[in-house]
């Protein structure tokens, strides 16, 4: 392996380097199997390693294999949410799988493309212009008329990105020993392929950045999660493969057992939340993840969890529905079924995500609500999350474990007291704690009852629960923007980064973003919105999801609705169009 990976590359006639920028967005597109999203991890691994920041997002359709498939990376000096607007450079193996991102990729006069050399044909219009003639590259092996096995696309990619960049070839070198490094027929092979295209004179010169040359981590929504959850003393896991959520159950099958959990893979998800109650009801901490079909089915085993004041949680990586939907796509649309699903009244709190770093703190602040009020807590993210993998700063944090109290002698007989909103929770086995547990009501030992009048009172005491978690969270929001600013947006969950760039070049807006939904901040949101001209709630659901639940609790009279469906982020020229056509 050459060594010096962070030594700049020697000039072999590349174009002088543009002018600094602080991100670069590029927009890499193939087939299934092209290695695309393989392509953009290497590049943030790299950009990472020299204390740049990043992120990249995925698209692609429902197919195994050979469907279109895109990763947008964006590389930026500073941290980043948002995936940008206008591409820098594209990177496109077949111009036939360009149509299926119509909208979502674009270009300007001064972004550069890569394409296939064996290709005919220009760009699409609706793509946008790109500055000068692409630079074509015989990415396919080509024997009489067909596409044969050859050098890996996205390595030849690689290789030509990292000159355009100037990025050092051994940069490339240590990011594919980090991946590839347990399979060295694989790395040789890969290593070849990248060192001949970066081999290639002509590549024209890309924006270049300077990180600041201390390492930062990489990490996917998902991986946050789970490591959170670690981090917040979860021991038992039980869940289903789904996407967009699966990536949440794979890291703990290989981190959880090494800090003394377990993962078990259910056979469906009615019996992953039953398995995660079970857990629970037995002193331990736990968790399922999932995505709007699984909690569907999860949806009566929450109240039995809410019934029976047994800890649980439960995360929901929201995608495109209802049924089975776009499973790829994302969506904000399963707040209504958080909030109001299943039979009877239960009580449940339900948390949202911003973003890959956030993921971590909400993570631990559901097991303390879970732990400390004996309460089934949702957390909510979605397909732009949970498979978006960003680069952040390393986590050194240390938080004192959430912990419910535990029952001894000197407690007493009393399982569900009247008199207070919890009570020490016993753990099957502890000597005399004993005590009937089931779905049906119940007295305050544990008995089980018809009679109304107990079952209003039990009821009076699990639902005051919410009025105590308000209490203890009503500090849990962000704002962004100058709070004298005359506009105001309401939104949550994953319009945090896109509404973080926009209030940067659009000073006369103000941002609430709730991180918890239920119970809702309104003190804080009632204090925020005082003086605002007007005032939008931004949101990905067809419904307004959002708008209408806000509805149900304070004066929305003339406030706007910016909500759609579609599977697809907002993007800053949409937000634009929209706030100004939601205003009165």
């Amino acid at each position: 392996m050459e060594s010096g990976a962070n030594a700049p590359p020697a000039s072999r006639g590349a174009a002088e380097a543009r002018p600094a920028k602080t991100s670069v967005v590029f927009a890499l597109v193939g087939s299934g199997g092209d290695g695309v999203a393989v392509l953009g991890d290497l590049m943030l691994w790299m950009a990472a390693h020299q204390g740049l920041y990043g992120m990249m997002v995925q698209s692609y359709g429902p197919q195994i294999r050979g469907g279109e498939s895109a990763a947008i990376v964006r590389i930026a000096t500073d941290e980043v949410l948002y995936e940008g607007e206008e591409v820098d450079v594209l990177l496109c193996f077949r111009l036939s799988d360009l149509a299926r991102f119509q909208g979502s990729v674009r270009l300007n006069e001064t972004s550069t493309a890569i394409l296939e050399a064996s290709e005919e044909g220009t760009l699409p219009e609706w793509l946008g212009r790109a500055g000068g003639e692409p630079l074509r590259y015989p990415f396919a092996t080509i024997q009489d008329g067909q596409v044969v096995p050859g050098d890996p696309k996205n390595m030849l990619a690689l290789g030509l990105l990292c000159r355009g960049l100037g990025w050092a070839p051994g940069l490339a070198h240590a990011a594919l020993e980090h991946r590839f490094g347990h399979r060295p027929q694989v790395l040789a092979r890969d290593v070849a392929a990248l060192d001949r295209a970066f081999a290639t004179r002509d590549v024209p010169a890309l924006p270049r950045l300077a990180g600041h040359g201390v390492p930062l981590a990489v990490e996917s929504g998902n991986e946050a999660v789970a490591r959170g959850a670690m981090d917040a003393g979860l021991r038992f896991f039980a869940g289903y493969p789904i996407t967009p959520s699966s990536e949440v159950m794979e890291t703990l099958i290989d981190e959880l057992p090494g800090r003394g959990g377990r993962v078990v893979q259910a056979e469906d998800e009615i019996a992953a939340l039953g398995m995660v109650v079970g857990s629970s009801f037995g002193g331990v901490p736990a968790m399922t993840a999932t995505s709007g079909p699984g909690l569907s089915l999860m949806t009566e085993m929450m109240g039995l969890s809410s019934m029976a004041e047994v800890p649980s949680v439960i995360v929901d990586c929201q995608r495109a529905g209802p049924a089975t939907g776009m499973p790829s796509r994302t969506e904000q649309s399963d707040l209504y079924h958080a909030l109001y699903g299943g039979h009877g009244d239960f009580p449940r709190v339900v948390l949202g995500v911003f973003d890959v770093v956030h993921a971590r703190d909400i993570m631990h602040k559901a097991f303390h609500v879970s732990e400390t009020w004996q309460i089934p807590v949702l957390v909510l993210s979605d397909a732009y999350i949970a498979q978006r993998r960003q680069i952040r700063d390393p986590v050194v944090e240390t938080r004192e474990l959430p912990r419910r109290k535990r029952w001894t002698a000197g407690d007493g007989p009393v399982r569900f007291s009247i008199e207070h909103v919890t009570s020490p929770f016993r753990v099957p086995g502890t000597p005399g704690g004993q005590y009937m547990a089931a779905g049906l009501e119940h007295t305050p030992d544990g008995a089980p009852t018809a009679d109304g009048d107990w079952h209003e009172r039990m009821n009076r005491r699990r639902f005051q629960k919410l009025e105590a978690i308000a209490a203890a969270t009503g500090g849990w929001y962000r704002t962004l923007g100058e709070g004298d600013a005359p506009r105001g947006v309401i939104a949550w969950g994953s319009q945090y980064g896109l509404l973080r760039e926009w209030v940067r070049e659009h000073q006369e807006y103000r941002v609430f973003l709730p991180e918890i939904l239920l119970p809702f901040p309104l003190a804080a949101l009632t204090e925020w919105r005082r003086g605002l001209e007007s005032l939008t709630v931004v949101e990905l659901s067809y419904q307004g999801q959002l708008h209408r639940m806000l509805s149900s609790l304070t004066d929305m009279n003339g406030v706007g609705s910016v909500a759609r469906s579609g599977g697809l982020p907002l993007s800053l020229k949409e937000l634009a169009r929209r706030l100004e056509e939601a205003r009165p």
